[in-house]
């Protein structure tokens, strides 16, 4: 099993960032990935009180529901998500719900991506 990697988002590239800005139906795509980029490279993932819409809404839509293809988007929005959950930042998420709501979907990904979020649920006493 691999150690967890919070870094995960650091390595997605410009078509996987542009994937996640489209996730809110396409709308405020632009807007969306400036503040994706500014929440990966600038904040190295921590949530700024100022990106609860933008670029959250569409971490948090992304990490919603994993499309083929899509699965390293997937794992690095639920990582993201489980990080703010777990640093106080997201408030209105709950890790113990989007455990039990996505766990399908965490079936269906690559082991070393499935380990990286099941080991992070781990170290929030979950699973």
């Amino acid at each position: 099993m691999t150690g967890p990697s919070p870094e995960l988002w650091l390595t997605l590239d410009d078509a996987e960032l542009a994937f996640i800005a489209s996730r809110d139906y396409g709308q405020d795509t632009d807007r969306h990935l400036a503040a994706l980029h500014a929440l990966v490279f600038e904040h190295h993932g921590v949530l700024q009180v100022s990106q609860y819409w933008f670029p959250y809404e569409v971490v948090e839509l992304c990490a919603n529901s994993l499309e083929t293809g899509h699965e390293r988007e997937f794992t690095a929005c639920t990582l993201l998500i489980l990080k703010a959950i777990a640093e106080g930042r997201d408030r209105s998420g709950c890790a113990t719900w989007r455990f039990g709501a996505c766990r399908e979907d965490y079936e269906r990904l690559p082991d070393e991506l499935r380990a990286q979020i099941l080991e992070r649920y781990a170290a929030m006493g979950i699973g």
